[in-house]
């Protein structure tokens, strides 16, 4: 059984307030469970706490670290993008998570046109939320949490993005009421405090910095500062977290896929730390990070093959304009012509006639309807996503080396 570092998380009692009224419309075995008063939790504040790791995890976390750098520092030699390949991948696998799931393609879709699947309109707001976090510089701060939630939710249509909640949330249970539920998050009053205190723990530069993250990331959970999109939001921390500390500097490793390919484990390594082992969610990190690596070479040596077939096609001299259309579908695997036009800076008659030479090269094939208009998809790189983003494949994947 694990030694419990800290001390579990406390509860208060507080009133439940329902209309007399509003209760005789619910169901009678609801009613039966709601009573006046409910506990909600009341979390360690963890600003000054510290983290004593096993011997053999710190072994575990300096080989990783190491092996982490050497991957950071093999996309600068790349020439094209494949963090952002990557994030897409990472995007997915978070929502996964939360059982939100789409097509690659219906994402990428998504960042087009506003007419998309919700479903890959809610996982193009993860895309959104991860350049948000990997785009501000500097240490975590409470404007950075809300812009990446305000990424995050609006995408899919809804008005609280970026807003602290203002009630009290639950998990599990009945939607009546917080009684039964599997847990009760701090008090909404309670959350601006909280989130000082998770602040100032994530810029701290004394903590290991894989412990830091994993502790962020549990204690976020853990407050639960927004009504939805936690999860997701707590996951992008995880990278916000790594990228501060200059674990990772380039590359987006998709760290979600680690978590999804043990979800069970996950989920029970932060219960353990609401119960007082911040040890459990930093060894589930580690794992997670380790499976990362993996899928994250392995997704590279494909697109690499896929890159290099797509040169070996073309027939026009180098440094045609044919040559830039790669590295522009590798941050966008689905275009239009109006697209392309506009990040090429290239005319949208020189833009179509690129497109329908990458559609006879076999690198762009036409997609749309009549209302949504034509789009064009990168069949190669989407097929890798597609297998790096679902979690029979990835577990696949690494049994087998694909």
């Amino acid at each position: 059984m694990a030694q419990m570092q800290w001390p579990a998380i406390g509860s208060e009692t507080l009133p439940w307030d329902r209309d007399v009224d509003e209760l005789q419309l619910l169901p009678k075995s609801a009613r039966r469970k709601i009573r006046s008063t409910y506990d909600a939790a009341v979390p360690l504040k963890i600003a000054e706490r510290t983290i004593v790791l096993p011997p053999a995890l710190t072994a575990r976390i300096s080989e990783l670290l190491v092996s982490i750098a050497r991957f950071d520092a093999e996309q600068a030699r790349r020439g094209y993008d494949l963090p952002a390949l990557l994030l897409r991948s990472e995007s997915s696998a978070s929502s996964q998570i939360e059982r939100l799931t789409s097509s690659v393609r219906n994402v990428a879709l998504a960042e087009l046109c506003e007419d998309a699947p919700q479903n890959a309109r809610l996982i193009a707001g993860n895309v959104a939320a991860m350049r948000e976090a990997l785009a501000s510089g500097g240490d975590l701060s409470l404007d950075m949490i809300l812009d990446v939630h305000r990424s995050l939710i609006n995408w899919s249509g809804e008005s609280f993005g970026g807003e602290l909640r203002q009630e009290q949330v639950w998990v599990g249970g009945t939607a009546y009421s917080p009684h039964g539920a599997q847990y009760v998050p701090p008090a909404w009053s309670r959350v601006e405090e909280y989130l000082a205190d998770i602040i100032a723990f994530a810029n701290r530069d004394d903590i290991d910095p894989i412990a830091q993250a994993a502790v962020v990331h549990a204690q976020f959970e853990t407050v639960h500062p927004f009504i939805d999109g936690n999860g997701r939001t707590g996951r992008t921390l995880l990278h916000k977290m790594l990228r501060r500390a200059g674990v990772l500097s380039c590359v987006t490793l998709p760290v979600s896929a680690g978590l999804l390919h043990k979800i069970d484990s996950y989920m029970e390594s932060l219960a353990a730390y609401q119960q007082g082992d911040p040890v459990a969610v930093v060894e589930q990190l580690v794992d997670a990070l380790e499976l990362a690596l993996v899928v994250g070479r392995l997704v590279a040596m494909r697109i690499d093959a896929v890159m290099e077939e797509w040169s070996q096609r073309f027939t026009e001299r180098k440094g045609s304009s044919i040559y830039r259309l790669p590295p522009l579908l590798a941050v966008q695997p689905v275009v239009s012509t109006a697209y392309v036009a506009e990040r090429l800076d290239i005319t949208p008659r020189a833009s179509q006639n690129l497109v329908n030479r990458a559609c006879e090269y076999g690198v762009l094939r036409p997609i749309g309807n009549r209302h949504r208009g034509t789009y064009y998809q990168a069949d190669g790189l989407i097929d890798v996503l597609e297998e790096a983003s679902s979690l029979p494949s990835i577990r696949r994947m690494v049994s087998t080396g694909w």
